[in-house]
């Protein structure tokens, strides 16, 4: 019993002090290409519901949707790397220090966005 109230205090404190919901923005340099990267979850021990939607030019939106474990989402940890107006790398880094890369390729035909695993 002793171990059980222990856990639950320690699960409320944690759960007091971190973010449950963040939301980045960004747009291409070119200003055709907008990204947001949204994070959500019930409380600061889960991993964020993760969501990187994409809307470029006229298409319709593309969407990823996965987990990460990280403390927050915001300009620190998460980047964006263009190398022309078509491709950017999407990177977050995650609460243990190690970051999870994504591809994106947008031009006026299609959106392709997948994770770089290494």
């Amino acid at each position: 019993m002793k171990y059980i109230f222990h856990f639950i205090i320690i699960v409320l404190l944690s759960s007091c002090g971190g973010k449950t919901e963040a939301v980045v923005n960004h747009t291409s340099p070119n200003g055709k290409v907008n990204i947001t990267v949204t994070g959500k979850r019930s409380n600061t021990i889960e991993a964020f519901r993760t969501e990187i939607v994409v809307k470029a030019y006229e298409l319709s939106e593309g969407k990823l949707i996965f987990e990460i474990y990280a403390d927050d989402l915001n300009g620190e940890n998460v980047k964006f790397a263009w190398t022309d107006d078509k491709h950017c790398t999407i990177s977050i880094e995650q609460r243990d220090g190690a970051t999870r890369n994504f591809a994106l390729l947008a031009t006026e035909s299609s959106v392709q966005l997948a994770e770089i695993r290494q």
